[in-house]
């Protein structure tokens, strides 16, 4: 058998069903016969074991992304770069430089585009940005894969960053964010917080460099990395039913984020009805079900031991709980020195100015229609085909058509599946509204997949409900998917209803304060596989009360308040909602004194400069009120993350007697684009310069915080004294931090 045909069939016995089937086999060919190349060009490739080889530089796929085209591509422009540097740890390197160069990090909806739209619009969430780094590095054939924290214990959010192997040994980086060494990132110390960190196979592997074996979903297999990150003591769950080990039985590990519990993984027990895990320290949520049967509990460490009994029917009341996380303790420490910080100060500066340069050359307008340019910067370097869709016939309906999609179908939906949908559209009717009509049935959007020709019965990978909603707009009737929990539905006239008829009670929710869904609680029903969370997000409270009609059925409430430290107070509510029933409960939201978490700690004398050369002697006195110091990288991940936060909450620290000042390295950070929107928005606010080498690393280490994880914020009393200090990756902050501020102020 040749090389390229035990590659093919490789690529045919580990894909995904949907891969082989939707793609063409030339694109396998093109990654096939590339990798081959790449055995033969690249040195650090050529000696590889070859199962090694097939998993992590010859494999299309790296997580749930939308597979493309990409390999040349990344490696013409690569190469010339790293063909001649001494070792595979300066080609990672080198080629996460590149992927600076390219793009940066941007919150953006779920679905996962493809690495080739990363390189074309610049932009991508975290797990976006690690795809595309790791298919840069297999284009040059460095072995690479995603590793991942499904949910951090510390904060709300989860993270997905790069491990690339050199020699025997996997190495890490974080995406599109250079560092002059490799085993560094900000999430170094939000890693070793991680309950798990685990990467994943397409298939299964026997090789020990994978890791150790977690589990399997569908045909992808997951290993846990955690001992890389973090302390990893061995968890031991076991299920009993009836006295006796319940064999079989599925645990899923949980945690408390975002109000809700989220599985990070779900291990089959066995016979004894057990499982041994190693686990990030920190509380986890194990649920445990089997044959109908179920039982739930909390563990920091140790041994679990779960009854499994049937599910109650009956409303159980509010149950107060907490949820520890662990304290930072890094497991890798590679701290620079002056001159390490010094390079990468540069290398971002110049990767900035290449993207930010690159991204206006591939920008696209028209003049003559400046109504369309909000589109097109939407489409980023797939406006070519966006404007060239909207130039055609009946250019109103084609500019009302796009305005259906989501920001990311602009940027990688091509102008020929555009057209199909636009040639197909179903004529207009005088009992649908105009807005029902382009929303329900014109638009090709339907859930968050990938926008294929589907009105020509071209359906890719949709899953069945959405294949259901297609056709229903094909045959003229609009028709949606809930938003509450994604089951389909039809306009019947004056709204929308169930495809399959449903019993509905009314719950009524009541707090004083309006909380935030998905922070400070959620809901979820009952599910065969546990508890399936809703989406509440756009439900409003009025008057201190939230009226939500659901289907009949069990519900479990969930409030949670995140404490600075990580930890979080909770408290939890299973509630039966019977068919015509309206049922009220208050939300209970446990309470406790920020004062508590404040601290007086004297500072040193830290002098700064305005952008115009003026010396401030002292930013931590500087006119006697307190004061909301930010220290930041623009650009950087973290950075971007705290700035939307501030943004969103800018009117109540406007409120405060509060100076808030911006430090930044140089005059030239304040045109990055989300810190200038922000500043702009933001006129009260200071920005200094102030000197990173020293300044940030002191008192960030004399704060008890990361100097290596910026941002850093740190809030002082106007005398000298800091009372309260973040750093690093924290969901959540600036809203710690104005509790903070309104408590130091006295509001």
């Amino acid at each position: 058998m040749s090389e390229l045909t035990a590659a093919l069939d490789f690529l045919c016995s580990h894909l995904p069903e949907e891969d082989l089937r939707c793609d063409p086999p030339e694109l396998l060919r093109q990654f096939a016969e590339h990798a081959l190349f790449l055995r033969e060009a690249a040195p650090w490739c050529r000696s590889l074991d070859w199962e090694i080889f097939c998993h992590y530089v010859l494999f299309p796929r790296v997580n749930n992304e939308d597979l493309s085209s990409h390999r040349k591509i990344f490696f013409d422009a690569l190469w010339p770069r790293v063909r001649d540097l001494p070792s595979v740890e300066d080609v990672v390197l080198e080629v996460n430089c590149w992927c600076h160069e390219i793009a940066t990090y941007q919150s953006t909806d779920t679905r996962t585009a493809s690495p080739l739209t990363v390189y074309r619009t610049g932009i991508g969430r975290c797990g976006e940005e690690s795809a595309f780094l790791v298919s840069a590095l297999r284009s040059v054939g460095v072995p690479a894969r995603q590793v991942y924290v499904p949910r951090w214990s510390h904060c709300d959010d989860n993270h997905a960053w790069v491990e690339a192997l050199c020699g025997e040994r996997w190495r890490f980086l974080g995406a599109c964010e250079p560092e002059p060494v490799l085993d560094r990132g900000w999430f170094n110390a939000s890693a070793s917080r991680a309950l798990l960190v685990h990467s994943r196979l397409f298939g299964e592997g026997s090789s020990p460099l994978h890791g150790q074996r977690l589990g399997t979903q569908g045909n992808v297999t997951f290993y846990d990395q955690t001992a890389r990150y973090a302390p990893v003591p061995e968890r031991v769950f076991r299920a009993v039913s009836g006295g006796r080990p319940a064999a079989g039985t599925v645990f899923r590990l949980q945690v408390l984020n975002e109000a809700s519990f989220h599985t990070v993984a779900a291990l089959a027990g066995d016979e004894n009805g057990e499982v041994r895990v190693e686990l990030g320290p920190g509380t986890v949520h194990v649920l445990a079900t089997l044959d109908g049967l179920r039982a739930e509990g909390d563990s920091e460490g140790g041994a679990l031991t779960l009854n499994l009994s049937p599910a109650g029917s009956t409303d159980v009341g509010w149950t107060d709980f907490e949820s520890h996380a662990a304290q930072p303790a890094p497991v890798n420490l590679s701290p620079l020195d002056a001159a390490q910080r010094a390079q990468r100060a540069e290398v971002r500066r110049e990767g900035t100015a290449r993207r930010q340069a690159r991204q206006t050359a591939l920008r696209r307008s028209d003049p003559a229609h400046p109504q369309w340019n909000d589109l097109l910067d939407e489409a980023r370097g797939n406006g070519g085909e966006i404007l060239a869709f909207l130039r055609g016939d009946n250019a109103p309906d084609r500019e009302r058509l796009l305005r259906t999609l989501a920001p990311k179908d602009l940027r990688d939906t091509d102008r020929e599946t555009l057209e199909d949908h636009f040639t197909r559209l179903p004529p207009r009717r005088g009992d649908v509204p105009e807005d029902v009509y382009w929303k329900y049935l014109a638009c090709p959007r339907i859930g968050l997949e990938k926008i294929v020709p589907w009105r020509g019965g071209q359906y890719g990978a949709m899953g069945e409900r959405e294949r259901l909603i297609a056709g229903l707009r094909v045959s003229g009737t609009p028709a949606r998917l809930r938003p509450l929990d994604g089951s389909p539905e039809v306009w019947d006239g004056s709204g929308f209803r169930p495809v399959s008829p449903e019993s509905t009670g009314t719950l009524l929710l009541r707090c004083p304060e309006a909380p935030v869904y998905l922070q400070n609680w959620s809901l979820s029903r009952q599910s065969g596989e546990g508890w399936d969370l809703l989406d509440l997000s756009s439900y409003n409270w009025r008057d201190g009360c939230l009226t939500a009609v659901l289907p009949a059925g069990a519900y479990r409430l969930i409030t949670a308040v995140r404490l600075p430290g990580g930890d979080q107070l909770a408290s939890r509510m299973d509630v039966f909602l019977e068919a015509g029933e309206e049922k009220t409960v208050s939300l209970r939201l446990r309470a406790y004194d920020l004062e508590d978490a404040l601290f007086s700690q004297p500072m040193p004398a830290v002098p700064a400069a305005t952008p115009d050369g003026v010396v401030i002697p002292n930013i931590f006195c500087s006119d006697g009120r307190p004061s909301l110091l930010l220290w930041l990288e623009e650009g950087a991940e973290p950075t971007e993350h705290l700035l939307l936060e501030l943004e969103a909450r800018r009117e109540a620290f406007a409120a405060l007697p509060l100076n808030v000042v911006f430090l930044l390295r140089s005059r030239e950070a304040v045109e990055q684009p989300t810190l200038a929107r922000v500043l702009a928005r933001w006129p009260e606010a200071r920005v200094l310069l102030d000197d990173w080498a020293f300044d940030l690393e002191e008192t960030a280490r004399r704060l008890a915080r990361d100097p290596d994880a910026p941002p850093l914020a740190v809030l002082c009393d106007g005398q000298s004294r800091a009372v309260y200090a973040e750093s690093g990756y924290r969901v959540g902050a600036a809203d710690l931090l104005l509790r903070a501020a309104v408590c130091l102020c006295g509001k």
